[in-house]
């Protein structure tokens, strides 16, 4: 998928998504292998370069608490 981050160690996360083991960093969330949990990161975030197209509209860019 892309580069590992030399900062971090991504699989001492969960997936944001179903709770496996993190192995990817993407649209400002955690996943793992699965698709499904990266095509839910990326509806959430609103795909590339979503956050901007928020911040355009005047809405917040900040995530909001998962609950």
């Amino acid at each position: 998928m892309g580069r590992r981050c030399p900062c971090m160690n991504i699989e001492d996360y969960q997936c944001q998504f179903c709770g496996k083991t993190a192995k990817h960093f993407v649209f400002a969330a955690f996943t793992c292998d699965d698709d499904v949990c990266i095509e839910k990161a990326r509806l959430e975030r609103g795909g590339p370069g979503g956050h901007l197209k928020k911040k355009a509209q005047g809405q917040p860019i900040v995530p909001l608490d998962r609950e």
